[in-house]
C-alpha cells in the first residue's frame, strides 16, 4: 500500500534530510539538545510556503508527535485548548 501524503507536502521546507529535526530522537535528547533541535526546526518552519496548511492539517487530526507548522506538540496542544 502506497503512503498518501497531503498535497502541501511536495513543497514542504521539511522534505529530505532535513526532516529528522522536527521529530524527537529515539535516543535520549537532554533539554539543551532538544530545545536546538526544536528552534532549527522553528526557523525551517518560519520560511515553509505551506506552513499554514501543515499546522492546520496537524490540529485537524491531532498529530501528537513531532514540528508542524512551527509548533511543537505542547504548543499544539495549548492552542486547541483556546480555541
Amino acid at each position: 500500500m502506497a503512503l498518501v501524503l497531503p498535497t502541501w507536502a511536495d513543497e514542504a521546507a521539511c522534505r529530505g534530510a532535513e526532516g529528522i529535526i522536527f521529530f524527537s530522537p529515539d535516543t535520549f535528547e537532554t533539554k539543551d539538545a532538544r530545545l536546538r533541535r526544536e528552534r532549527h526546526a522553528k526557523e525551517l518552519c518560519k520560511a515553509c510556503p505551506v506552513r499554514e496548511a501543515c499546522l492546520e492539517t496537524a490540529l485537524a487530526t491531532r498529530e501528537t508527535y513531532g514540528i508542524w507548522g512551527g509548533l511543537t506538540e505542547q504548543e499544539r496542544r495549548a492552542l486547541l485548548r483556546r480555541v
